[in-house]
């Protein structure tokens, strides 16, 4: 092509530019020629862009707050349930501690008496005095145990989860019961044998000392000779632990069976039952892997199952314990 073939081919394209301009400008004084469009979308992108990014920055500063409100919220909650279920094991548990206690003040009394009155004690004074500070001290062993099972279930910090004697557990937890249900049934422990489960000692007391509470408290005094409440622990699932605590109470109602693990959903008279005892149970089995079942029929009683994980068979995400209703 010659030099001015190509001139003359660039003032044709010129012009049809020019003209394409001008008609895309008769269409309207907010329409931009698409030559320049390009550019005026990248900065509109870019702007867009910009104010969506600073807007999530916002929205995951705003949850990340509410988050650290929630895990403080959750402690809160955690330890109010189990200052609860202390508070309506209280009165048995100053029953428990004053038995051995009067026992210690008596015994301590005799010795004193004992050695004030003889100056010269015979071999039988001398053994009857042994025989009362023996006493003494096993009433002083008993008081102990029962301030250190206290201790375990109040304990407010979360000490992480590691392997735990479920027996051991359970047992603590029976005893801590046990006033409400001398009165009301007869109590079954059967948990020897078992692998310790994945856990927290105490939070786990806390699970099954409320179980043990709402099974007691399902019965009506009076007749413990003919209600039983047992708990019964045995392996599950590979890599699993079952308990299972039934009892031979009063069963819950069909239409309450869907609620019965929502906070602050209860059955029990106001002032007897603040709803939070299952839905913190659920919540802490859940948190370790674990899980909380139930299985009533009115007028016979129910069947909690809880199945943990054997120690070493979970691995406790770092969501587990924020995920706990």
């Amino acid at each position: 092509m010659t030099l001015r073939a190509k001139v003359g081919r660039l003032a044709a394209m010129t012009r049809r530019r020019g003209t394409l301009r001008q008609a895309f400008e008769r269409l309207g004084p907010g329409y931009r020629c698409p030559v320049e469009q390009p550019c005026a979308d990248n900065r509109l992108l870019e702007e867009t862009v910009r104010e969506r990014t600073a807007a999530l920055e916002a929205a995951n500063a705003k949850l990340s707050s509410s988050l650290e409100q929630l895990h403080a919220t959750q402690a809160q909650l955690l330890f109010a349930d189990r200052l609860i279920a202390l508070g309506r094991i209280a009165a048995g548990v100053g029953h428990e501690i004053n038995n051995p206690l009067a026992f210690i003040l008596s015994n301590l009394e005799y010795i004193h008496q004992e050695l004030q009155q003889k100056e010269r004690l015979s071999e039988q004074d001398r053994q009857e005095i042994l025989e009362a500070l023996a006493e003494t001290r096993d009433g002083a062993e008993r008081i102990r145990l029962i301030v250190r099972d206290l201790q375990t279930l109040s304990r407010a910090e979360d000490v992480g989860s590691g392997p735990a004697e479920l027996a051991s557990v359970v047992r603590t937890a029976a005893k801590m019961a046990m006033h409400e249900l001398r009165h009301r049934a007869r109590l079954v422990v059967e948990c020897d044998g078992v692998p310790p489960v994945q856990g927290n000692g105490s939070r786990l007391g806390q699970v099954f000392l409320n179980l043990l509470l709402n099974a007691a408290q399902s019965i009506s005094p009076g007749n413990a000779e003919g209600n039983e409440v047992r708990v019964v622990a045995r392996p599950g699932e590979p890599g699993q632990v079952l308990v299972e605590v039934r009892d031979t109470g009063c069963g819950i109602a069909p239409e309450h069976r869907e609620r019965i693990f929502d906070p602050f959903f209860t059955t029990k008279p106001l002032g007897v039952g603040t709803g939070l005892g299952l839905a913190v149970c659920h919540g802490i089995v859940t948190s370790l892997g674990g899980t909380l079942t139930m299985e009533s029929t009115p007028g016979r009683g129910s069947i909690f199952r809880v199945t943990l994980p054997v120690a070493g068979a979970f691995v406790q995400s770092p969501r587990s314990q924020a995920d706990w209703t």
